[in-house]
C-alpha cells in the first residue's frame, strides 16, 4: 500500500511537472508560440499547434513566457509613384510573400521585432521595398525601349532579375503582379 500511495504521488507529481513545460496547447491554430525566458533567452524550438513541444524554461515560475504571432502569408498591394526626367509614373503591385516561421524567432532574437504590430510592421517593409526594387526594373525596360508593356513580363523574369533573395533570403515570392501602372513621357504614353 506504501509503494501505491509513493507510486501515485510520483505520478502526480509528473503530470504536474509534464503539464507545466507543455507548450503546444497554450498556442492556437494559425499562430505560432516563441518561448522567452530570463534564463535562455529566445528559445529557437518553435511552439506550433499540431506539433509536440515542451519547454523546461516554465518550470520555474515567471521565469517564461509565450510570444504569440500569426503565421500566414503577406498578402498586400502596393503602389509605386514618382518622376523622372522622362515622365511620370505609377505602378501598382499584387505581392504575396511566404517564409519560414524561424524568421519570427531570428528576428525577435535580433530585436528587430517584438511583437504582432512590429511583425506586420517589417512585412510591410519588405513588400515596400520588392515594390520599388520592381519598379526600378520596369523603368530600366522603359529606357531601353518606351514602347514597353510590364504585362509582358513573367514573374519568374522579375523575380529572377530583381535577386530578392540574397536580401531576403527566408522569403518566398508567391506572387509578383503589375495589376495597374501608367507611365507617361514625351515620347510614349501607356494604359
Amino acid at each position: 500500500m506504501k509503494n501505491f500511495i509513493c507510486f501515485l504521488i510520483l505520478l502526480v507529481f509528473g503530470g504536474f511537472v509534464f503539464f507545466l513545460g507543455w507548450t503546444q496547447i497554450k498556442v492556437k491554430p494559425g499562430s505560432i508560440g516563441i518561448v522567452q525566458s530570463k534564463t535562455g533567452g529566445v528559445s529557437k524550438n518553435l511552439v506550433i499547434p499540431g506539433k509536440f513541444s515542451w519547454h523546461k524554461e516554465f518550470l520555474i515560475p515567471t521565469n517564461a513566457q509565450i510570444q504569440k504571432f500569426e503565421y500566414k502569408p503577406y498578402n498586400g498591394s502596393k503602389t509605386i509613384t514618382g518622376k523622372r526626367y522622362t515622365g511620370d509614373y505609377t505602378f501598382t503591385f499584387q505581392i504575396s510573400l511566404s517564409y519560414e516561421a524561424e524568421l519570427i524567432a531570428d528576428l525577435l532574437n535580433d530585436n528587430k521585432i517584438s511583437n504582432q504590430d512590429d511583425f506586420e510592421s517589417y512585412l510591410d517593409g519588405v513588400a515596400s521595398y520588392l515594390a520599388q526594387r520592381a519598379a526600378d526594373y520596369i523603368l530600366i525596360k522603359f529606357n531601353q525601349d518606351p514602347f514597353f508593356s510590364p504585362q509582358s513580363l513573367t514573374i519568374s523574369e522579375l523575380v529572377s532579375a530583381l535577386a530578392f533573395y540574397k536580401e531576403y533570403p527566408d522569403f518566398d515570392i508567391n506572387v509578383l503582379a503589375i495589376t495597374d501602372y501608367s507611365y507617361n513621357s514625351s515620347e510614349a504614353n501607356s494604359l
